[in-house]
């Protein structure tokens, strides 16, 4: 199973999912602003690598997790996707396709804004991370929906280990 996380740029309300789904943040704390600054691949994929596929981990059911940004030609390059998989004989049941943008906060898109296309880096990548922070209920919820999603295709087999203390 892979699991793709998308956003506008794959660089803020994806990576923060993905960073969920893969155990790199603890869905019962919301993160330290730092902490969120620090994740692999947050507010550092530049444009032009819009429609790249970057790999983010594997998931709790063993699933491959990965990031990647749709920019404004979502359904043309979810085609393009989903076409070569296709190709590559993968399964329509085998993949999907998670998108973060509706969770994403005013703060991450103008943070990713200021950081991305205008280039105040500092400044938008704090900003956008301070919105990860307001919206992170809402994606523990998503990448809850997720998992939920990718048991259910597999059949309910699950290989995911009890959390301690509940």
């Amino acid at each position: 199973m892979k699991v793709f996380y998308n956003c506008y740029g794959g660089t803020h309300t994806s990576v923060a999912a993905a960073a969920l789904h893969t155990g790199r943040l603890d869905p019962r704390r919301p993160p330290r602003v730092r902490d969120i600054v620090g994740l692999p691949l947050f507010d550092r994929v530049p444009t032009e690598d819009i429609g790249l596929a970057f790999p983010y981990g594997r998931g709790p059911d063993g699933e491959d997790v990965f990031v990647i940004g749709f920019g404004p030609g979502k359904t043309v390059i979810k085609r393009a996707v989903t076409s070569f998989l296709e190709l590559k004989g993968v399964c329509a049941e085998d993949y999907l396709f998670v998108d973060a943008l509706p969770r994403a906060t005013w703060a991450i898109k103008v943070g990713g804004t200021l950081s991305r296309r205008l280039g105040l880096v500092p400044l938008g990548r704090l900003l956008a991370a301070w919105g990860v922070q307001r919206a992170y209920d809402r994606l523990v919820s998503l990448v809850e929906e997720t998992r939920a999603k990718v048991r259910r295709r597999r059949g309910g087999a699950s290989l995911t280990v009890p959390s301690r203390g509940g």
